[in-house]
């Protein structure tokens, strides 16, 4: 049920939808923790941000925002998973991939502790309700095995709004309720009942405004399905609001509220350039606020141009918390060498700290603080290095690839419509692959200056190449400590994909996937014994003519699409385990990827078929 069914009320729903108490309940002494992450929600698609016209399908969330501390400056990635990892992980996607997640991926690392994780041992209770997306290679991937006692959402990244492919805690979970009254049901019943005494961390990923754009329950006509969706959603931020005052914890809250990517689809950015899935501001910089009565009443109604990125929410809340935020591994990894971009600095022992920065103070006491005191120098990407007010953008998603419209690499008017000026074209930040991995334009870098053009019109690198160029280095340098998930085979447990999938079905929903490792009732069938990974795709070598079990993968996520050798060298690479692999050219647009787990012989001969070695192990090429 949602908060009202007449969307011209909606404003103050949070004021009518849950009746107020007047006892109010003192607070314990540690406060309590709740994030929004709104998917896909574009830059001005809030009134907060501007937009009048949305006054009455956003006015709980803006008016938490008027109540806060509105962030100009707050970055994420430019689409789903890397974002949510980076919240969850206090990691730039540096060091964890700018890889969508697939269900079974190892994108977190086990020996990781997750904020959840962080809190746990103060006493918190901790909640994630909504969208997943993050991997969940093993049963210990899940959110109940990393410190929350409830999850109720989905793990893939995306699907019907009435989905019967739902995951409730450690089971699938068939309930086909609408995904935002389903979770902002599960949100106000926890809260009700939740002892007030007792700090609180609730993750609320909202499904919406990802596409699909099916159709939202008391919806009117005559607006479209995405208002809504963003309409349903603040209800629930409303009442969410009015059972934390009721319940007297609001006075105690720090609530964080953002957007996981620039928008798409209906969604509008104006006046950024660009969109989601784009290294633009469009798709990075996103509309983002703080609020609660952890805000001093003097800042309620500010904004901070503090440049801020989502992974400083994890030491942020670990400081107001009263916990050290250092994740880092026992032993130390060895310094980055640029002299030796292809040597592996982890190993299988080390793994890189958090990123984030505790920007607490920065927030309470703006006046100390300017745009670049968090963040000097900020990796958004393998393409773009934020210095002091400068932007380097080298391409468009050169490592992770897909179809791209031209209208991309251009702005929004106000009514999300597109242009670009009279007689522009595009001279640089171009994409340089195609979806088949063809290499389409030279790299063409472009270097903004954001403080004077944030909406990126004007290329400063021909004017300023010796800027140009050591940010292009400084970017590089930073790459060779790039890090993915290398959770030992000892945390993972024993793994057997065909087990897992029957076992995972045998619960009636044809499309239900969940982990593949230490199920329960499943034992061992893939041998995970933890390898030496490469360091960058220089160590992967192509050897054309030959191929190794190139149609019997025996790693448990079979077979992957995709356009190269090249990028089948870069799955095994991403994949802790792959020691060979396979790629056949099957003729059509994509081809096909073998990963091996094992030192693999040949079985049978093929054309067309290229073996590609790791160095992880050797094993002898067949033709």
């Amino acid at each position: 049920m949602y908060c009202v069914t007449n969307m011209r009320t909606v404003l103050f729903a949070f004021c009518t939808a849950v009746p107020c108490c007047t006892s109010i309940s003192q607070a314990g002494p540690l406060p309590h923790f709740v994030t929004i992450l709104q998917d896909d929600l574009g830059f001005f698609d809030n009134e907060f941000n501007g937009n009048s016209e949305h006054a009455d399908i956003s006015g709980n969330i803006s008016q938490m925002a008027r109540d806060g501390i509105i962030l100009h400056h707050h970055y994420v990635f430019y689409w789903c998973s890397p974002t949510r990892r980076s919240f969850l992980t206090g990691r730039l996607p540096l060091h964890h991939g700018e890889m969508l997640s697939s269900v079974q991926g190892d994108d977190i690392d086990l020996r990781w502790n997750m904020i959840s994780q962080k809190l746990a041992p103060l006493g918190y209770r901790s909640y994630w309700y909504g969208k997943g997306h993050t991997g969940y290679l093993s049963m210990n991937h899940l959110p109940t095995r990393r410190g929350f006692r409830n999850f109720t959402g989905f793990l893939t990244g995306m699907q019907s709004y009435t989905s019967s492919d739902r995951w409730k805690n450690e089971l699938p979970y068939g309930d086909q309720t609408y995904s935002t009254d389903l979770f902002g049901e599960a949100v106000l019943d926890t809260l009700e009942s939740h002892d007030e005494s007792d700090p609180l961390f609730m993750y609320i990923p909202w499904q919406a405004v990802h596409s699909p754009y099916d159709p939202v329950p008391n919806w009117p006509s005559g607006r479209t399905n995405y208002e809504g969706m963003l309409w349903a959603t603040d209800c629930y931020a409303g009442r969410i609001r009015a059972v934390l005052e009721a319940k007297g914890m609001w006075d105690t809250t720090l609530l964080v509220y953002s957007a996981d990517n620039g928008g798409r689809g209906d969604g509008s950015n104006y006046p950024l350039r660009g969109e989601k899935r784009t290294n633009y501001e469009g798709g990075m910089r996103v509309a983002a606020f703080v609020s609660g009565g952890l805000i001093p009443a003097h800042l309620r109604g500010t904004g901070s141009n503090v440049r801020m990125h989502i992974v400083d929410w994890y030491p942020t809340f670990c400081y107001l918390a009263g916990v050290n935020a250092s994740d880092a591994s026992p032993s130390p990894p060895l310094p980055i060498d640029p002299a030796h971009p292809t040597k592996d600095i982890y190993g299988n022992s080390s793994w890189p700290d958090i990123d984030g920065i505790n920007v607490w103070d920065m927030l309470v006491t703006p006046a100390k603080y300017t745009l670049t005191s968090a963040h000097p120098v900020l990796v958004l990407s393998r393409e773009v290095l934020l210095n002091g007010t400068y932007k380097l953008l080298t391409a468009q998603r050169g490592d992770t690839r897909q179809r791209a419209d031209d209208f991309e690499n251009t702005w929004q008017h106000a009514n999300g419509t597109w242009f670009h000026p009279p007689g522009w074209h595009q001279t640089c930040g171009r994409h340089v692959y195609d979806v088949k991995g063809n290499v389409i334009a030279q790299f063409q870098p472009c270097l903004f200056d954001l403080a004077n053009d944030p909406n990126e019109t004007t290329n400063l690198g021909p004017s300023q190449p010796e800027v140009l160029r050591a940010m292009w280095t400084a970017l590089n340098d930073s790459w060779l400590g790039y890090y993915h998930a290398r959770s030992p085979a000892s945390l993972v447990g024993p793994c057997n994909a065909d087990c897992a999938t029957k076992h995972w079905k045998s619960f009636g929903k044809d499309a239900t996937i969940g982990p593949y490792c230490a199920v329960s009732g499943c034992g061992p069938n893939v041998p995970v014994t933890p390898r030496f990974r490469p360091q960058n795709l220089s160590n992967c070598t192509e050897v054309p003519g030959a191929h190794y079990y190139a149609r019997v993968p025996d790693c448990p996520h079979g077979v992957s699409h995709v356009a190269t050798a090249k990028d089948c060298c870069r799955l095994c690479y991403e994949d802790v385990y792959c020691v060979a692999g396979a790629y056949h050219n099957s003729g059509v647009t994509t081809g096909l990827c073998f990963l091996h787990y094992t030192t693999a012989g040949a079985t049978m001969e093929q054309n067309e078929t290229v073996g590609l070695l790791t160095g992880r192990a050797n094993p002898t090429a067949q033709p």
